[in-house]
């Protein structure tokens, strides 16, 4: 085969410029007379592994030392490619989304998972609408930390060694990250079961702004309450009836989830809502008569509370 090298020229054609390949001399052959040896090669091969392919197209370039070169050099490409190709013909995908991929439970190739760590702190981050789009800052999450969004949450999947003053230190880079703006649920799971660690931290996201938590970091154990109630449908439709005649009495709505803000203080909670404290007392007597449960009694207002979030979270 006549050695034949290649170079850009620049053509013009209606009006546009595109690239062609053209031989140096007019005695090499053309580009094509390669494309076309190549296809040959293509219609002949049977095999499926890069080394075989690159072996195959060498045999096209036949003693041509640039072109066996470029084959050679190529090879890497070529492995991606056959990749493809074989997945594709099994039916599984590259990942377009791992992070994605992993909290929702999507299959994933067994060589992307064996090169992920084993152990994750599974991350849910909701903020304002104003700050909803930010990215956590890489030193914040730390390296190999995988993120995504679901429903408008921040989700981010960072990698965990079980050592509790580092995940207290991670922790404490969020919540200072946060800023007072909004709430970041927790939940640790192995590689293999991150779907089911979203969906705890989910659940705890859920709760925690049902239940009008302070902003900042949470895990199950703070929810622990909640959580068993939400559980049980039998539980939390009986409670959301508990508090469903104050639905159609927006005052007193209000006054019982500032109560509620308030952490139960009736002097902060009366400050809060700008009235008098007498007039908060008279508003808690109406709740009382119409809910049956008493929100001036502690063990009263816990169920009262605990009706208020299996409300929201029906």
């Amino acid at each position: 085969m006549t050695e034949i090298a290649v170079e850009w020229e620049s053509t013009v054609e209606a009006g546009a410029r595109y690239p062609a390949l053209r031989p140096v001399s007019a005695s090499s052959p053309s580009a094509a007379d390669f494309l076309a040896r190549v296809r040959a090669v293509g219609e002949k091969w049977a095999g499926d592994h890069r080394g075989d392919l690159v072996d195959a197209l060498l045999l096209a370039a036949g003693d041509n030392s640039e072109l066996a070169g470029l084959v050679r050099d190529s090879g890497s490409i070529l492995q991606e490619f056959l990749e493809g190709v074989r997945r594709r013909g099994t039916g599984v995908s590259a990942p377009r989304d791992l992070a994605a991929d992993l909290i929702i439970g999507h299959e994933v190739p067994q060589d992307v998972l064996d090169g992920l760590a084993a152990e994750y702190l599974v991350v849910l981050v909701r903020t304002s609408s104003a700050r909803s789009s930010q990215a956590v800052p890489r030193e914040v999450a730390g390296p190999g930390t995988l993120s995504t969004r679901h429903e408008g949450d921040l989700v981010l999947l960072i990698p965990d060694d079980l050592d509790a003053d580092r995940t207290a230190r991670i922790t404490e880079r969020l919540t200072q990250w946060l800023d007072g703006d909004g709430w970041i649920a927790l939940a640790r799971r192995s590689r293999a079961r991150l779907a089911d660690g979203f969906q705890e931290a989910a659940d705890v996201l859920r709760l925690i702004a049902a239940g009008r938590r302070p902003s900042g970091a949470f895990t199950i154990a703070d929810v622990l309450v909640e959580y068993a109630v939400v559980r049980h449908a039998g539980v939390s439709e009986n409670l959301a009836a508990v508090i469903k005649p104050l639905r159609t009495h927006r005052v007193l709505w209000e006054t019982l989830s500032t109560l509620i803000d308030a952490d139960h203080n009736r002097n902060k909670a009366a400050k809060n809502l700008f009235i008098h404290r007498s007039t908060l007392d008279y508003r808690l007597q109406r709740i009382a008569s119409l809910t049956g449960y008493d929100p001036t009694n502690g063990r009263d207002l816990q169920l009262l509370t605990a009706a208020m979030i299996a409300d929201s979270v029906r």
